[in-house]
């Protein structure tokens, strides 16, 4: 069904007041305004030098004329100048005045004056505050106006000297205050002590770029992300579900400022579908990550700076990170506050089960995941869209390795056609989607390359039926969730997920590398030390980023030595305790909405978290091995090619007791021996390496386990 989008997304409330100058007599009318803050400033400076406040020491009294001066007593030390100066800011106005009647359409100052409701002499104070960063010649006038080094180069004393005597102290102090349009809006920050004339007055680099009529399409200061014109919403693959409600919204003028929470898998398309909306409304789109503004609570302050700063320019704040975010009650409580606080409309990015922090009012969608049939209609629909043939042989591969959302795809489609044309291979957009999802895997995660035969190794006939199934499992996928309707009976834990427990050097690692192998698939190591953090909500963050690129990859993740992750959870005695079992409590979320491959192994599964266990697809337990397979053992590590003499394979395995690792370790070292001393492989080589490998375990007798 044909979903029919609203031209313009009044939901978004669109600025549109009225014709606006050009580029080029914008910039005239702001030069005029340099010169009346030139003027207003020379005689600011005259006026100082006649009433002697600025005027070099001199008279009987210390400092005399100084003080007159300060007191405003005229002196008539340069009237002439005063004067001079009087007639120079008349001309000048009359000037500009006449420049602004030969110029129709709104300037820059006047459409900041009327969206954010500035009085005369608000629009007045936003000029002169802004004018030292535009013109440096207007930094150097006020700093010999305000006569003192120590101060600020604006500050209100300054501004009163420029307008007196035509506008009152009181007046300017208001316009000035904390719930004036000027500090309200964000348009001039105060820093210092704000309840001085002296307190240091400036204007963000948004106010300056649009009073030089520039177009906003990224932040002056680099500090926030805004994106690119979103695509036409048409042109976007949306459930009809999604996509007729989400017009009908757009299409209404809100009541309060829209919030628009969007929810899905990384990957999904959100923010491809968040651009276009923006887009909708003639606005950009503005990426506010919580997790890089600050850490904790400090994050709310930087919050209500950077969504101040959207404001100003237009722009659709996009919330994202919320899941760095310190748990605390009171943390949320101010998240709230602050969104609710802010004027315009905004969106929240969120992961598919993840709960809007927000009060409710606000429009919700859920990005569905594909299918592997959509994502086969998607690859189709954008590769013409990109004027891309359908590679004949590539589609089917490309749908069922990789298990990507819209927004990938897209972004994938573009980068390679960016490179290769409209004649890309199967093999090169394949290529391309690994590199694009193995940034999200290789920040926290090794890539295994050598990986084992399963057909090689040595494992009980009960662990090898267990991997049989598990093969099964991940190729007849598709089949039993998609065609047979179990997706809709398995709503969680579709993901497969096993524990391989075991003493060490039982196989277990080899073992997932040699399923990786079997199933044409990748195999990734997480790094512990660079996924668990100390600080609050980032071991979470980066949790959540491995498991969503390993769902879109369909790669193995393997967390060797679980333990120190997947532990049990402890009673709570201090704020460590609570946030570790916050971890825990994520990370079985986390594992019932998992739809990929991931692979625990543990030397003791009694560490592991009960409720971890009951969520596992598979529990293979990994036992010492028996003589018959120790002798299997020894065989598989000595290759043909290897030379030896006469080798008591069965006579090592009986006395022996050793894993699968430390047969390898012991050959290795027996091998080393035997080319040290120029001679062929024996008995007795393998015999001193398995003492050797016994010493460097700390054991003094031969006859138990390795362990």
């Amino acid at each position: 069904m044909a979903v029919a989008w609203p031209a313009t997304a009044l939901a978004l409330a669109p600025r549109s007041l009225g014709p606006r100058v050009d580029r080029g007599p914008a910039l005239a009318l702001l030069e005029s305004e340099r010169t009346i803050a030139s003027a207003l400033a020379i005689r600011a400076i005259a006026i100082g030098w006649d009433t002697g406040r600025i005027s070099p020491v001199d008279g009987d009294l210390p400092r005399e004329r100084e003080v007159m001066g300060v007191l405003g007593i005229r002196q008539g030390l340069a009237g002439d100048r005063v004067a001079d100066a009087e007639a120079q800011l008349a001309a000048v106005i009359a000037e500009a005045s006449e420049l602004e009647r030969a110029i129709t359409g709104l300037r820059p100052i006047e459409l900041l004056a009327i969206e954010f409701g500035l009085s005369t002499l608000g629009t007045k104070l936003l000029m002169l505050i802004a004018a030292p960063l535009l013109w440096g010649e207007v930094a150097q006038l006020y700093a010999v106006a305000s006569n003192n080094p120590q101060r600020a180069i604006v500050d209100a004393h300054l501004l009163r000297m420029l307008l007196a005597p035509t506008v009152d102290g009181h007046a300017l102090a208001a316009e000035l205050g904390p719930g004036a349009p000027l500090r309200r809006a964000g348009l001039i920050h105060v820093t210092g002590a704000e309840d001085t004339p002296f307190a240091a007055l400036t204007v963000d680099p948004i106010v300056i770029a649009r009073l030089r009529a520039e177009p906003l399409d990224e932040d002056p200061t680099g500090a926030l992300d805004v994106q690119p014109p979103g695509p036409a919403i048409d042109s976007l693959f949306l459930a009809d579900e999604v996509a007729a409600p989400l017009a009908d919204e757009l299409g209404r003028a809100p009541s309060r400022p829209l919030r628009l929470v969007v929810r899905g898998r990384a990957g999904s398309g959100r923010r491809t579908l968040l651009a276009a909306i923006a887009a909708l409304g003639q606005r950009r789109l503005a990426l506010l990550n919580l997790h890089r503004l600050a850490d904790g609570g400090r994050a709310i302050g930087g919050l209500r700076r950077a969504l101040e700063r959207c404001y100003l320019a237009g722009w659709v704040p996009c919330l994202d990170g919320l899941g760095a975010l310190d748990e605390d009650e009171g943390v949320r409580e101010r998240l709230r506050h602050a969104i609710a606080a802010y004027p315009g409309p905004l969106a929240i990015r969120l992961d598919r089960d993840a709960q809007p922090p927000i009060d409710p009012g606000y429009v919700q969608l859920d990005l569905p995941e594909l299918s592997e049939t959509e994502r086969l209609a998607l690859w189709r629909r954008a590769l013409a869209a990109a004027g891309v043939e359908s590679p004949a042989d590539a589609l089917g591969h490309l749908t069922a390795r990789w298990r990507i959302g819209a927004g990938t795809l897209h972004r994938v489609v573009a980068r390679v056609t960016e490179l290769h044309g409209t004649a890309p291979t199967g093999a090169m957009i394949d290529r391309a989607v690994g590199q694009h999802l193995e940034r999200g895997l290789g920040a926290a995660a090794e890539k295994l390359r050598q990986l084992p035969r399963l057909a090689d190794m040595v494992l009980p006939t009960d662990i090898m039926d267990s991997m049989t199934e598990f093969i099964a499992r991940l190729r007849l996928h598709r089949q039993v969730f998609e065609q047979w309707g179990m997706a809709r009976v398995a709503t969680t834990g579709r993901g497969l997920t096993a524990l391989f427990q075991g003493p060490p050097g039982t196989g277990k690692t080899m073992v997932a590398g040699a399923l990786a192998r079997e199933l044409g698939i990748d195999l990734y190591r997480v790094d512990l030390s660079r996924v668990m953090s100390k600080w609050i909500g980032e071991t979470e963050r980066n949790l959540g980023e491995v498991f969503s690129a390993a769902e879109q990859s369909q790669a193995i993740i393997l967390f060797d030595e679980a333990d120190s992750l997947f532990g049990k959870r402890t009673e709570v005695k201090s704020s460590n305790d609570r946030f570790a079992n916050l971890e825990v409590n994520y990370l079985l979320q986390r594992l019932d909405s998992f739809v990929g491959v991931a692979i625990l192994t543990t030397n003791l599964a009694t560490s592991i978290d009960p409720a971890f266990r009951r969520r596992l697809a598979f529990r293979v337990h990994f036992p010492i091995p028996d003589e018959e397979q120790r002798e299997q053992l020894w065989r598989a590590h000595l290759p043909a090619t290897l030379p030896a003499g006469e080798l008591d394979l069965a006579e090592l395995a009986h006395r022996y007791p050793l894993t699968g690792g430390s047969v390898r370790n012991c050959v290795l070292r027996a091998t080393f021996l035997a080319a040290a001393e120029s001679a062929v492989l024996t008995q007795d080589h393998l015999v001193r390496a398995i003492r050797l490998e016994y010493r460097a375990a700390g054991k003094l007798s031969e006859s138990g386990p390795l362990e």
